[in-house]
């Protein structure tokens, strides 16, 4: 990675260890699913070249596309599905820099749920109120635009996309941000299906108060520096562990 920037550089190794997080945090599907993240020049993205495996990813083996999904650097090409889901979202959502793309399993179990939402039920759920859009038009294998300029339209100001019958994707500014959501929405969605799967009503918190822990949890990620230390924690883990993303 001599010929890069440090900016740049900085953003391979941080979406090459969402990769890695991502399997060890069990939300992957081999070499399916897709991550990027717009470079600093703002017309580029890193994405996943088709046929890694998740754990395979490095700093240095992320390709670069521009806004229509062309490879202009790099070994590889994106899967057909990345081509057309990210690059239309980056060139229509300039505030959706990072976005990572996955069927984690208790997510998308939400997902294949009549009507499933996330229930404001819960304290770590609270986090994502306000945030979150809901895609319920599945319509097959991402294999046209459009299906990313759909998606562009229902996310909106949203942070959190559900893509019924499908997954779900988060959408950032940063990397860390981005692994933030998309680990706590499995925990969520984890957790309230262990409590839905009980037959018993779940105990939905006051409006009140939801808005209360929501505006809570955003001063700990933000003014607190909650999201950078939660991401850097888990580098931490991934370097302990004599991981390969940094390469």
């Amino acid at each position: 990675m001599s010929n890069v920037s440090e900016a740049e550089r900085k953003l391979r190794i941080d979406l090459a260890a969402a990769f890695h997080l991502a399997v060890a945090n069990n939300l992957h599907e081999g070499i399916a699913n897709h991550f990027s993240a717009v470079l600093p020049d703002r017309s580029h993205f890193l994405v996943n070249p088709f046929g890694l495996h998740f754990s395979e990813i490095t700093a240095s083996n992320l390709i670069v596309c521009d806004f229509d999904g062309n490879v202009v650097r790099g070994d590889g090409a994106p899967a057909a599905s990345a081509h057309h889901i990210h690059a239309p979202i980056h060139r229509l959502v300039p505030r959706a820099r990072v976005l990572l793309h996955t069927h984690q399993p208790y997510a998308t179990a939400l997902a294949m749920i009549q009507g499933g939402r996330l229930e404001w039920a819960l304290h770590t759920t609270c986090r994502f109120y306000g945030r979150v859009a809901y895609d319920t038009d599945y319509d097959g294998v991402a294999l046209s635009d459009s299906v990313g300029e759909r998606m562009a339209g229902i996310l909106g100001h949203a942070e959190l996309l559900f893509l019924g019958n499908h997954g779900v994707m988060t959408a950032a500014p940063t990397v860390a941000q981005a692994f933030d959501d998309l680990y706590f929405v499995e925990r969520a969605a984890q957790t309230q299906l262990l409590a839905m799967s009980t037959g018993r009503p779940l105990a939905l918190l006051a409006p009140e108060m939801v808005e209360q822990v929501a505006a809570q949890t955003r001063y700990e990620r933000f003014e607190l520096g909650y999201i950078e230390r939660h991401f850097a924690a888990q580098k931490r883990l991934l370097d302990s562990a004599g991981c390969i993303y940094r390469q």
